[in-house]
């Protein structure tokens, strides 16, 4: 398995591989076909950072992969909203929960200055991913006041700020 600090550095270069590519403002329903490895490596950095500093984070949890479901570039600045995918060593079960991702990359794009991670709900319990399949707006733009996806309007189980190297 991967340390935390190498998969931080696979995630900075796979996101910098897509920064200039990619025309995010096109409304889609997914992103994940876009952007490389992105939503694998995201779902790979938030299980160790759970696993490393959450004890309610259980250990026979584990995290898939996530769905990239809007995507903001301000500069170097790259915001990311989507779900993940999780599920228990003990069940063939998935559930899904809501994140916010949030990356300032250095001038070169060589490694990142911050991040942020939310993650879950405090007031609102998991879904199945069968329920998200049939609703794939129940994380999404309906909950959101405005077409920003304000971050903040979230009660949000999990936050997670990591410093980098500039």
């Amino acid at each position: 398995m991967k340390s935390i600090e190498e998969l931080n550095e696979m995630l900075v270069c796979e996101i910098c591989q897509y920064l200039d590519e990619i025309d995010f403002d096109v409304d889609l329903e997914c992103y994940n076909e876009l952007t490389g490895d992105v939503s694998f490596l995201l779902a790979g950095v938030l299980e160790s950072q759970l696993k490393r500093s959450f004890n309610d984070w259980e250990p026979n949890k584990w995290i898939d992969d996530s769905l990239l479901t809007k995507i903001a570039i301000d500069g170097k600045k790259v915001s990311i909203w989507g779900v993940m995918i999780w599920g228990r060593i003990d069940t063939t079960q998935q559930w899904i929960d809501p994140f916010y991702f949030e990356m300032i990359l250095n001038a070169t794009c060589s490694n990142f200055v911050e991040f942020t991670f939310l993650f879950g709900e405090e007031k609102n319990i998991e879904v199945t991913y069968e329920e998200f399949n049939t609703n794939r707006n129940l994380w999404g733009g309906g909950f959101y006041s405005d077409i920003y996806w304000t971050p903040f309007e979230r009660d949000w189980k999990y936050i997670i700020n990591v410093k980098g190297l500039h």
